[in-house]
């Protein structure tokens, strides 16, 4: 008997079809139209942000093995394939890229006269960053706080904390990240956020003063001041629709601060 569970907080675009035995989509989180889940099981914990047109499926996809396993707060862009022959594991505050191609399998040609043929699971882990166009292939392990270079495949196990690209994928640094960045370099980081969103501000025509230190920024406008916390990533105060736009440009540029709402912006 097919079991959905489906949180009320969760959004569903249109024209998104959905085929699994066991599906779970998790609060707050948002598949937008278009899109095409199909495998056996599908499970996501909090915050999922599914773009327009990701197809989860294809070749193979109803086996017993047939399994997606997504953590917290993951970005899944625009155009995306993942094919669940195997079983996959995206980790938690993982960004998957526009039109990524992540293969559980690959066969064509007669494996009894020595053509290869490739079949397995693939994992990423925490705080990933794969970009769009990347490709990974079956088999392969990507470890946490990695960052992997535009338009590379990745067809071997990558380490914990690299930088690595290219086509094959091979780790440039090591043990890189996440870094412990000084105090002057974390205030030269929020200034310029500050000074680029005062600008879009003055566009979007919204009356707002901001103030910072390494820790906070505060946000003033007409209903009152909403406080940033940056190092316990949490937002308290007057919180209106300029307060969520300001939340949704952190996110933007990298700073994600997460709450009961969806991000969006004005």
């Amino acid at each position: 008997m097919k079991q959905y569970n489906i949180h009320p907080t969760a959004i569903i675009g249109k024209n998104v079809t959905i085929e699994c035995e066991n599906f779970t989509l998790g609060p707050n989180s948002v598949i937008k139209d278009n899109c095409t889940i199909r495998c056996t099981e599908f499970h996501t914990k909090e915050g999922l942000y599914m773009c327009e047109n990701v197809e989860v499926g294809r070749g193979g996809c109803f086996g017993p093995d047939s399994k997606v396993y997504i953590g917290k707060n993951v970005g899944i862009f625009e155009n995306t394939i993942i094919n669940p022959s195997s079983e996959v594991h995206i980790g938690d505050n993982t960004g998957i890229g526009a039109e990524v191609m992540i293969w559980t399998h690959g066969a064509w040609l007669d494996v009894m006269q020595g053509f290869p043929a490739d079949f397995g699971p693939v994992t990423i882990g925490n705080d990933v960053w794969l970009p769009a166009r990347s490709i990974v292939l079956p088999n392969v392990t990507i470890g946490n706080n990695t960052v992997i270079g535009i338009g590379s495949i990745i067809n071997r196990d990558i380490p914990e904390g690299s930088l690595a690209a290219g086509s094959p994928c091979k780790v440039i640094k090591k043990n890189y990240y996440p870094k412990q960045l000084s105090p002057d370099k974390r205030l030269n980081i929020i200034d310029n956020i500050v000074k680029d969103y005062r600008r879009l501000a003055e566009y979007k025509s919204l009356v707002v003063d901001l103030e910072f230190t390494e820790e906070v920024i505060i946000l003033t406008h007409s209903d009152g001041d909403t406080v940033y916390n940056l190092k316990n990533r949490t937002m308290s105060g007057k919180i209106n629709d300029i307060s969520e736009d300001f939340r949704d440009y952190l996110r933007r540029r990298g700073i994600k601060i997460f709450t009961k709402n969806n991000f969006k912006s004005i």
